[in-house]
């Protein structure tokens, strides 16, 4: 009996949490890109002198998050 309830858990796992539209996956592919080019004005910024350093640790949140929500949604 044990054995089926380790098999299940591994197959739910394998199953998204929920499923993304199509609309929602498409956001989040613009997030992508909305996320590089705050790379991209970050290191101008930075260029010019500013601490920037909070600001790339709230970018660096948002890709990670995104990459959790594909992986566990999709």
């Amino acid at each position: 009996m044990t054995i089926n309830r380790i098999d299940m858990a591994k197959t739910n796992e394998d199953k998204p949490l929920a499923e993304l539209t199509a609309e929602t996956k498409k956001n989040i592919d613009e997030m992508k890109a909305e996320l590089e080019r705050a790379d991209g004005d970050l290191d101008a910024l930075e260029e010019l002198g500013l601490d920037v350093s909070r600001l790339r640790e709230r970018v660096a949140w948002g890709k990670h998050a995104r990459d959790v929500i594909l992986k566990r949604l999709t």
